[in-house]
C-alpha cells in the first residue's frame, strides 16, 4: 500500500479510528486514575577504604573499594540487611516483601550506592531508604571486622528526605504514551475495518467485481431530504446533475435499433433502484425523449406510491389481455413522462414476466416512445429481473453504496451473466458527499441564481413596458398571439419567443435509496 492509499483509508474510516483513540485514551486515564501513588527516595552511601601511606597502598585500597562495592549493593536486598531495618521502623512486612520496595545502584565510576525506597506516602519512603542505608553499613561492618581489623567503611553522604511528588502514576508520562498508543490504534482499527468491510462503498469496489463501467454515481441525500423526491429545489441540484451525467453516459452505450428498452436493477432491496428510475426517466424526459416508466416489479410495486398514481391496473393486466396499454398509462405533469403502475400483483409474477406477452408488450411500448424504463425487482429477491434482462436492450445496475455487501453484489451479477444479460453500466448512489460534489453544488447554485432571477420577473411588467415605447413612438397597442400547446402545457408568449410547461414547478427529481 502507499502512503496515498493509508491517507485514503484514515479519511474514510475516521469514525473507527476516532472512536478507538477515544476508548485508549478512557483506558488510559482510568487506569492512571486508579493506579495509587507511590513514592521514592534516595540515600547515598560512600565506600571509604583506609588509603595506607604510600601511593601503592592508596591505589590497592581504591581497587579493593570497587571490587567490593558491587557486592555491597548485592547485599541491599537480603535479610541480613533488611530484617534489621524492618525491627527498626517496626513494619509488619517480611524482608521478601520489602526487597521488591528497595533497590540499590551503583553511578558509573564512582564508589556510590545510591539506595531507593518505595512507599504509599513520602515520609514513609524516606525513613525506609535511611533504615536500609544505616543496616547496610552496620552489617558491612560487623562482616569486614570479623575477619580482622576492617578496612572498608560505609557512610552516609546524602540521607533521604520525603519526595515533594509521588512518583507513579507520572501524568505526563501516562499521557505522552498513550497518546501514542491512542494513535497506533487507531491507525490499525481503520486498516482492520477496512479489510473486514464486505460492501461497496466507492467505485474501486465495484471494478474489482466487474468489467463494467460506473455509469454515474447519486451523493447520499441530506437530513430533510428523505422525503423528497419530486421537489420543488430546482434541477441544479447535486443530485439532479448526477442524473444528467447518467443521461449523458448512455447517450454514448450503443442500445440498438431495434429496441430501446432498460432495465434498472439491484442485488437487494433498499439500494435505490426505483427512485434512480424515476429521476432518470425524468432527466432523460427532459432531453426531449419520449419516455414509458414501467413498474416492472409484479412483487413489492412502489412508482405508484412514490408518484402518486393508481396501481389497480397497469402492467399485470396489459400481459394477461384485461387491459391495452393506451387505456393504463397515467401521463405525468411533466411533458415526455409517462407511467405505467405494475397493476394487481399476479400469482405468477416470474412466468408472466418471462412470456411472449412480455415480448410483444415490449415491442409495442418501444414504438411509442423512444426509450421504456422497467423497473424490477431485485436479482437476488427473485428471478424476474434475470428473465427481463434478456428481453430488453441493456441492464442498469444500482448498487447502494454501504448498503450491498461485496458478496450480493457479486451474485447478482452472476446472474445477469448466466442469463446473457447485456449490462451497460452501475450506477454507485448513496455516495458520501466529496468536496468535489461541494465544489459542483456551489458552482451549480451560483450559476443558477441569475437564471432564477430573470425566470421571476412578471411577464406583465415586460408588456408594460413595451407597451409604452409603442405609444412613445405613436403607435397602439401590439396584440399578442397566444395559444394553447396541444400537450396541455401553460400558454406561449409568442413575443417573449419562449414557452413555459405546465410542469414548470416539478423542478427535479432526485436521489434516495429507500427501494
Amino acid at each position: 500500500m502507499t502512503v496515498q492509499r493509508y491517507l485514503t483509508i484514515l479519511r474514510e474510516r475516521w469514525l473507527a479510528a476516532m472512536s478507538t483513540i477515544l476508548l485508549v485514551l478512557a483506558v488510559v486515564g482510568g487506569v492512571t486514575a486508579l493506579q495509587p501513588p507511590t513514592y521514592e527516595a534516595s540515600a547515598n552511601v560512600f565506600v571509604r577504604t583506609d588509603p595506607g601511606s604510600s601511593v601503592t597502598d592508596r591505589s590497592a585500597a581504591a581497587d579493593y573499594a570497587r571490587q567490593q562495592i558491587s557486592t555491597y549493593a548485592d547485599l541491599v536486598t537480603t535479610p541480613i540487611v533488611l530484617d534489621t531495618a524492618i525491627k527498626s521502623l517496626g513494619l509488619a512486612a517480611d524482608a521478601g516483601e520489602l526487597a521488591n520496595r528497595v533497590s540499590a545502584a551503583v553511578p558509573e565510576d564512582t564508589l556510590l550506592i545510591s539506595i531507593t525506597a518505595k512507599a504509599g506516602d513520602a515520609q514513609s519512603s524516606a525513613e525506609l531508604a535511611n533504615a536500609v542505608a544505616g543496616s547496610l553499613r552496620t552489617q558491612v561492618a560487623e562482616l569486614e571486622s570479623a575477619s580482622g581489623p576492617a578496612t572498608v567503611q560505609l557512610t552516609i553522604v546524602t540521607p533521604a528526605t520525603a519526595p515533594s511528588s509521588p512518583a507513579s502514576p507520572n501524568l505526563l508520562q501516562n499521557l505522552v504514551l498513550g497518546l501514542m498508543a491512542a494513535l497506533l490504534a487507531g491507525f490499525l482499527a481503520a486498516l482492520l475495518r477496512d479489510l473486514l468491510d464486505n460492501k461497496i462503498r466507492k467505485s474501486e469496489d465495484v471494478e474489482a467485481l466487474t468489467d463494467a463501467a460506473v455509469i454515474g454515481t447519486v451523493a447520499r441525500m441530506t437530513a430533510g431530504q428523505d422525503h423528497a423526491f419530486v421537489s420543488e429545489h430546482g434541477t441544479e441540484s447535486d443530485q439532479a446533475e448526477s442524473y444528467r451525467e447518467l443521461r449523458s453516459n448512455l447517450r454514448f452505450l450503443e442500445l440498438g435499433n431495434t429496441s430501446r428498452s432498460l432495465l434498472v436493477t439491484s442485488s437487494v432491496k433498499g439500494e435505490g433502484k426505483s427512485v434512480t428510475s424515476i429521476n432518470l426517466a425524468a432527466a432523460l424526459a427532459r432531453a426531449d425523449c419520449r419516455v414509458l416508466l414501467v413498474d416492472a416489479d409484479l412483487r413489492d410495486p412502489s412508482l405508484h406510491n412514490y408518484l402518486g398514481l393508481e396501481g389497480g391496473a397497469g402492467l399485470s393486466t396489459v400481459l394477461i389481455g384485461d387491459s391495452d396499454l393506451d387505456d393504463v398509462i397515467q401521463p405525468l405533469e411533466m411533458t415526455n413522462l409517462t407511467v405505467l403502475a405494475s397493476g394487481p400483483i399476479p400469482p405468477n409474477p416470474a412466468e408472466l414476466l418471462d412470456s411472449e406477452q412480455m415480448t410483444a408488450f415490449l415491442t409495442e411500448a418501444a414504438a411509442q416512445y423512444d426509450v421504456v424504463l422497467l423497473d424490477s425487482a431485485p436479482l437476488l429477491a427473485a428471478t424476474d429481473a434475470a428473465a427481463l434482462a434478456r428481453r430488453v436492450s441493456g441492464t442498469i445496475f444500482v448498487a447502494g453504496s454501504g448498503t450491498v455487501r461485496r458478496t450480493q453484489m457479486s451474485q447478482a451479477l452472476r446472474k445477469l451473466q448466466l442469463v446473457d444479460g447485456r449490462l451497460l453500466g452501475v450506477v454507485l448512489n448513496g455516495m458520501p458527499k466529496t468536496d468535489s460534489t461541494v465544489y459542483a453544488q456551489v458552482y451549480q447554485d451560483s450559476y443558477a441564481a441569475p437564471s432564477r432571477q430573470r425566470e421571476a420577473r412578471p411577464v406583465e411588467r415586460r408588456r408594460s413596458r413595451r407597451s409604452a415605447h409603442s405609444t412613445e413612438h405613436g403607435e397602439g397597442m401590439p396584440s399578442y398571439a397566444v395559444a394553447a400547446p396541444a400537450d396541455g402545457g401553460e400558454q406561449t408568449d409568442n413575443l417573449a419567443g419562449r414557452s413555459r410547461s405546465r410542469h414548470s414547478a416539478m423542478h427535479g427529481l432526485w436521489a434516495a435509496g429507500d427501494d
